[in-house]
Parts: structure tokens; C-alpha cells; sequence
């Protein structure tokens, strides 16, 4: 048996309120990352980050959205956000995407990917989208890319300069 068997990883739907601490620890995370980054800082935005995090589990509410939260036993290792936008309809958004720094390597980030199309396609999501710094996260855009994301056109009016856009159709 592996150690990865010893400690398998469960993905959910956030548990509000008992699971907002842990996604707040996540995305505090998620936020040092991308103002540390070895590319530069980066204001993904992280404008009013801290009311954001105190009102996650009215953002992040099914189902019109969900935060899903991975977990090695009770230790919360990862997330991903995903919302439905009803300003354009067939299609979900993903925001969000972090993995803790022990658990990189061990294909996390494409189980939550993954589980972020399966709940977009369970809300009748015929795309999924993304936006992305690529110059801050490079290996996330590569996995974007295995997981057949395609550059695609601004479909957000996020103002950080040197975006990339993405999709995956999820037919």
C-alpha cells in the first residue's frame, strides 16, 4: 500500500458554517501564493479578498455556485470555486484553484479540475470557464491545456492587465 492509499483524498461541496475556517485558510493561501509568486505579485482579484472570505458561504451557495473543498483525512489540502453565469447561459466559471504546497505532484489539482466540469455539467454547463495569470502560474496553465482548455476570448471584466483566457467544452 502506498502512502497516498494510507491518506486518500475525498472532494465535496463546502459545508457552511462549519467548513468556512478551512476554506478560509485555503484561499489565504491561495492569495500569499499570488502575492509572492516568483513572477511578481499578482492582484488576481484579491480587491476586498477579506470581505470576500467572510462571505463565502453566501457566494458560494448551490445551486448557483459551490466551493469544493478536497481533504486528506480532516486536514483540508485544496479547492476550487465554480459559479454559474447567468449573464451568459450553458456556462460555468472556475475560480479559485489551490492545492496545498504537500500535496502538488499527486494529481490533486486535476481531481478538482475534474470534479469543477462534473458539477458544471450537473448544472446543465455545456463550458466551463477560466481566467489566469499565466505568467504567476505556469503549471496551472499546463494543466488547464491537458485537460482540454483552449484559449479563448474575455468573457469577464476582470481588470488585471495580462490575462488568459480559457474553456473547455464540457459536451
Amino acid at each position: 500500500m502506498s502512502v497516498a492509499d494510507a491518506n486518500p483524498i475525498t472532494i465535496r461541496a463546502a459545508r457552511w458554517p462549519q467548513d468556512l475556517p478551512a476554506a478560509q485558510l485555503l484561499l489565504r493561501h491561495y492569495a500569499e501564493f499570488l502575492v509572492h509568486n516568483p513572477a511578481g505579485p499578482v492582484n488576481i482579484c484579491l480587491t476586498d479578498y477579506e470581505k470576500e472570505l467572510a462571505t463565502l458561504p453566501e457566494r458560494y451557495l448551490e445551486p448557483e455556485a459551490v466551493l469544493l473543498l478536497a481533504f486528506r483525512e480532516d486536514e483540508a489540502v485544496g479547492c476550487v470555486a465554480i459559479k454559474q453565469r447567468r449573464d451568459r447561459p450553458g456556462s460555468c466559471e472556475m475560480k479559485r484553484l489551490w492545492t496545498e504546497p504537500s500535496t502538488r505532484g499527486a494529481g490533486l489539482g486535476r481531481k478538482l479540475i475534474q470534479a469543477a466540469m462534473d458539477w458544471s455539467r450537473a448544472q446543465g454547463a455545456t463550458e466551463l470557464l477560466l481566467d489566469t495569470v499565466a505568467e504567476a502560474m505556469p503549471d496551472a496553465v499546463l494543466l488547464y491545456r491537458r485537460m482540454g482548455f483552449v484559449e479563448t476570448e474575455r468573457h469577464n471584466t476582470n481588470p488585471i492587465p495580462g490575462l488568459l483566457f480559457m474553456k473547455v467544452d464540457l459536451l
